[in-house]
């Protein structure tokens, strides 16, 4: 089972080699750069990290980079302001008001941002793999039994957009995704559902992916705990700040008159969104959160990116 996984990355990879990867030093961005490590010996490892701040990424890109003999890793520092100038231009790449994905986007579009300006002609990231092993906090806190996982899992996979593509695509580079790969998907589906999303000892998610990799990356690269992107790179703590200025009577009265929002940051966003796209909320139905039209999605809202099933949001923390 392991050795067909990592086949079918090794292929993919081989096939469509990339000059750049996101790299977080986490499993799924180690493994892609290992296997293009194997075909192209000048491939770019790009960690974004904000200046002044050595987060988790920082400090395990360096020893995975070490581990795996990858000379050419840079990390990328951003002042704080540039990180938060950055963050209308994610809402509009993204169309998306939701605090953690417009944290995430903004963390990739720097990156990628950075690889165009060292002219490097494509680039690559893990994306896909928390969706395809279940690995996100709505899935691993999931209530039901694993049928109905694996049919929300699925859901989900047919409605989301992939961040790294439409950023690249954005800034004008090539986006290289394995892990959208349909035999990669295809092999990683077909693992059953409780194989996907069992824990071992220190192993606490994407159990398959990390026991495929477990004698060729660092085992602390195969232990680390989940993170997302935007919180491994100090991203989301960093933009977070723009809630601050918004005053209580404002979000009060937000909160009463278009929608409950979660807090001032994810105020602060839609507000932004708002200035530059069109907000229409249903009268009857519509997401659970924030009521725009789900148009022919099941779970995921396009707007807010709000998980729900049968009329429930899924919460982003916990764990299964």
């Amino acid at each position: 089972m392991y050795n067909n996984l990592k086949g079918k990355i090794d292929q993919a990879i081989k096939e469509n080699t990339p000059d750049s990867v996101l790299f977080s030093g986490g499993v799924d961005s180690s493994v892609v750069l290992y296997t293009a490590h194997k075909y192209n010996p000048d491939v770019m490892g790009i960690t974004v990290g904000v200046k002044g701040k050595e987060t988790s990424d920082i400090e395990y890109s360096k020893m995975v980079a070490k581990e795996l003999g990858i000379k050419n890793h840079r990390i990328y520092y951003v002042e704080e302001n540039q990180v938060k100038d950055m963050v209308e231009t994610s809402v509009r790449i993204l169309k998306s008001f939701n605090p953690e994905w417009i944290s995430s986007t903004t963390t990739l579009l720097l990156g990628t941002m950075y690889a165009k300006h060292k002219e490097l002609k494509s680039i690559s990231s893990g994306e896909g793999a928390d969706d395809l092993l279940g690995s996100f906090p709505f899935f691993r806190a999931w209530k039901g039994d694993y049928a109905s996982l694996d049919k929300a899992i699925k859901d989900r996979l047919g409605e989301i957009v992939v961040m790294s593509d439409v950023i690249a695509k954005n800034v004008g580079i090539e986006y290289i995704a394995p892990f959208q790969n349909e035999e990669v998907k295809k092999e990683i589906l077909s693992i059953p559902i409780e194989e996907r999303m069992k824990k071992e000892g220190e192993i606490t998610s994407k159990y398959p992916l990390r026991k495929a990799y477990e004698e060729i990356l660092p085992k602390d690269c195969i232990v680390r705990p989940q993170t997302m992107a935007f919180t491994g790179s100090g991203i989301y703590d960093t933009i977070k700040s723009i809630g601050n200025d918004i005053t209580d009577e404002e979000f009060n009265n937000a909160c009463n008159n278009i929608f409950k929002f979660k807090n001032k940051f994810e105020y602060a966003l839609f507000k932004i969104y708002s200035k530059n796209f069109e907000f229409k909320q249903e009268e009857q139905g519509g997401c659970v959160h924030c009521k725009s039209s789900m148009g022919n999605n099941k779970i995921n809202c396009k707007i807010c990116a709000t998980l729900q099933i049968d009329g429930k949001e899924l919460e982003f923390n916990g764990d299964r």
